[in-house]
């Protein structure tokens, strides 16, 4: 957003909540904004109004274009060829990607994504250690710290 020149007043309130971002985590954006989106280059362009929802996130990537914003431009993406095509007023518009950044990004992806998780998991272990403590020192009574057989245990012969 600062890059952009945007700040928190310029955003709309959403009620979006993301999930699958990473495995068993959701997020909620912080607002939401719509920017021109351009492909092409100055001589053969097409743009298009996108509404964005901006997350408070550390990422691999600045944005991520959805279906809405695909078909807004009618765009045909390609995943394994890195490519999208749109029809623009001079004919078609083929955007590339890049297989390098594409790795690097999906690397940086993937470590972002298991260091949430790993925080996530040691939340939700502190809170059980937590209420295992809390159950523990319910169930146990103060002046018994050690487990004795009952008057009533049969010895064995």
């Amino acid at each position: 957003m600062t890059k952009l020149g945007l700040e928190a007043k310029d955003l709309e309130p959403t009620r979006t909540t993301f999930h699958g971002i990473v495995p068993g985590l959701s997020c909620s954006p912080i607002g939401r904004i719509r920017l021109d989106v351009l492909f092409g280059d100055s001589s053969h362009f097409r743009r298009e109004p996108i509404w964005f929802e901006v997350v408070d996130l550390s990422s691999a990537y600045h944005a991520l274009l959805g279906r809405p914003a695909l078909a807004r431009f009618m765009a045909v993406p390609h995943y394994a060829y890195l490519k999208i095509k749109l029809s623009g007023l001079k004919g078609l518009i083929t955007i590339t990607g890049d297989y390098r950044k594409s790795i690097e990004r999906a690397r940086d992806g993937t470590k972002l994504a298991e260091s949430l998780v790993v925080a996530e998991e040691r939340r939700q272990l502190d809170r059980i250690v937590a209420l295992a403590q809390e159950a523990s020192a319910v169930l146990v009574p103060a002046d018994e710290t050690s487990l004795k057989p009952s008057k009533e245990t049969k010895k064995r012969r």
